[in-house]
């Protein structure tokens, strides 16, 4: 991760220092003759436009993260529901179930997908309950196991929360635009301009980077952790000492 932006920064000064270098050579933008009225207009509009689209991505982006992890805690607690109601030959598949959550499950939904196993434990979990007698006890857990699954479901279908595709090129056509505005505005190709223009587009670089690191909740460098299915497992440990 370090190194993409790394690379997003260098590849954002570059592309600025050469349009400036393309662009900045002519003789009208050396002379500088443009209305002074228009250039701040445009100026305005081209940066208006970069911030525009950015925040709306970092916003939706923010806002898909926190649904996704919201859902993470509304399955967790379910889960200390249904523990807390397990007797204690289903408990142990309860604390298998969320052992593979918290690897292979959430491995797999970084790429989209969900665990066979983390399936399989909590099939194994209700096939357990469904084959003891009838108790107002097991009409619990089977609510509780049924309360488990639908909050899984929800949070598998998190996996597929994305935003409009064509605002990414949009994000970048923007950034663009914000850098050649400083050479059709007069700025010329010298070493202290070539500087200044670099680290904007060093900044412009680095925030495209970091909105397309925020396209899935559960991949990236800011995403959804299994922290809720941690602490149910100290939970777990919590209400077996009580027992």
């Amino acid at each position: 991760m370090s190194l993409g932006i790394v690379l997003a920064v260098l590849l954002g000064a570059a592309v600025a220092v050469g349009i400036l270098a393309a662009f900045g050579r002519t003789k009208r933008s050396r002379e500088g003759n443009f209305s002074s009225g228009a250039l701040g207009f445009l100026g305005s509009a081209s940066l208006s436009s970069f911030m525009l689209v950015a925040a709306f991505l970092i916003a939706g982006s923010w806002s898909n993260l926190n649904t996704a992890r919201g859902h993470t805690w509304d399955e967790a607690r379910a889960l200390n529901a249904a523990y807390t109601d397990a007797d204690p030959t289903t408990r142990p598949l309860l604390r298998s179930y969320v052992t593979e959550v918290i690897g292979p499950d959430f491995q797999a939904m970084a790429h989209g997908n969900a665990a066979a196993s983390a399936w399989a434990d909590l099939d194994t979990a209700r096939k357990h309950v469904e084959a003891m007698p009838e108790s107002p006890q097991r009409t619990t857990m089977l609510n509780d196991l049924d309360d488990v699954y639908t909050k899984r479901q929800v949070r598998l279908a998190d996996t597929a929360l994305s935003l409009p595709s064509p605002l990414y090129p949009a994000l970048i056509a923007t950034g663009l635009l914000v850098l050649l505005y400083a050479p059709i505005a007069g700025l010329t190709f010298h070493h202290r301009e070539a500087i200044a223009l670099g680290l904007v587009g060093a900044v412009v670089g680095f925030g495209i980077f970091l909105v397309t690191q925020m396209t899935h909740p559960y991949a990236g460098p800011m995403h959804v952790t299994p922290v809720a299915y941690e602490q149910s497992l100290q939970r777990f440990s919590q209400l077996s000492q009580q027992s």
